[in-house]
């Protein structure tokens, strides 16, 4: 929806209420739904990012999905969802840089252990699993695939609330 339609309304019905109040004197309690129902559509214009329509993001709000990653994907988020993310299939020959975030979901990622790779993780009140079988459930922790190599792909990971797991293409292979 467009938010233009919905402040327009928001104000007609603040106008219309004030106007009703001054001159017929009654008394249209408008005001904290309305600041209330502000809050609601804020909060979900954040998570959804409506304004900001970025072909490098992937969001899931109260679902479930499945992604296999592009080298234009930056950003992959789960609220209240459950999302799967491919990563195995990269191969970034420049240094790549992805964020991943969950929020009361849960996310399962795959990676290709050829691919020298970084991932920092910061949780709270999650549990974090990492390839090498770390847990984190408060505070911070890095993984590195290969320590002999400069990794090229860069993953920060922040979990609240959530459950996170990260395994790599040789384990996902042998858990089938």
């Amino acid at each position: 929806m467009n938010p233009s339609i919905i402040w327009g309304t928001v104000l007609i019905l603040v106008g219309l209420s004030l106007i009703l109040k001054s001159i017929f004197h009654i008394s249209i309690p408008l005001v904290r739904p309305l600041f209330g129902c502000m809050l609601i559509y804020l909060g979900l214009s954040i998570m959804m990012d409506p304004f900001n329509k970025a072909p490098d993001k992937v969001s899931t709000i109260f679902g479930r999905s499945k992604t296999v990653a592009h080298e234009r994907i930056k950003t992959y988020n789960a609220v209240f969802a459950s999302n799967s993310i491919d990563l195995s299939q990269l191969d970034p020959q420049e240094p790549m840089h992805i964020t991943i975030n969950t929020v009361f979901g849960a996310t399962h990622v795959a990676l290709n252990p050829a691919i020298p790779t970084k991932m920092t993780v910061q949780a709270i009140c999650s549990r974090a699993e990492l390839p090498d079988e770390t847990l984190v459930s408060f505070g911070r922790n890095t993984y590195r695939t290969d320590t002999s190599q400069e990794p090229r792909l860069f993953i920060h990971v922040n979990s609240v609330f959530a459950n996170f797991e990260a395994i790599t293409e040789e384990k996902a292979q042998t858990a089938l």
